[in-house]
């Protein structure tokens, strides 16, 4: 990126604080800054930097915001979607083989009792 002369002329009284002006080259920010003097503007009001604009990599990260339902609020609270979910798990966990207990003690909702096992014919494997 090429390097550009950036002109401030500060002025506490303006809520912006002041003006910026971005030049390409040296001659134009020295034009720039006698018009400032012979308008009147004080010398120190004037600054004058050189640099180079710099690439800026945005990137968004998901924000996660844990809730307990039992978490006190200041308002009320509406979880009736929440609590068709799990009626609707239920439900679900209850018509595909809840009637199978899993060994392990984990809920029947992550087991997989509609499964069968397959027999390989080794045969077909060659």
């Amino acid at each position: 990126m090429d390097n550009k002369v950036i002109v401030l002329v500060a002025d506490p009284g303006d809520p912006k604080h002041g003006e910026i002006v971005v030049l390409d080259t040296t001659a134009e920010a020295e034009r720039l800054v006698e018009t400032f003097l012979e308008a009147g503007y004080e010398r120190e009001r004037i600054r004058v930097f050189a640099g180079a604009e710099m690439e800026a990599q945005v990137s968004q990260r998901p924000k996660v915001e844990l809730v307990s339902r039992h978490q006190d609020s200041s308002g009320p609270v509406d979880d009736s979607s929440a609590q068709q979910e799990v009626q609707l798990a239920e439900a679900f966990s209850d018509a595909h083989g809840a009637e199978q207990a899993p060994e392990n003690g984990s809920s029947s909702l992550f087991s997989h009792p509609h499964v069968q096992p397959v027999e390989m014919m080794p045969e077909l494997l060659h």
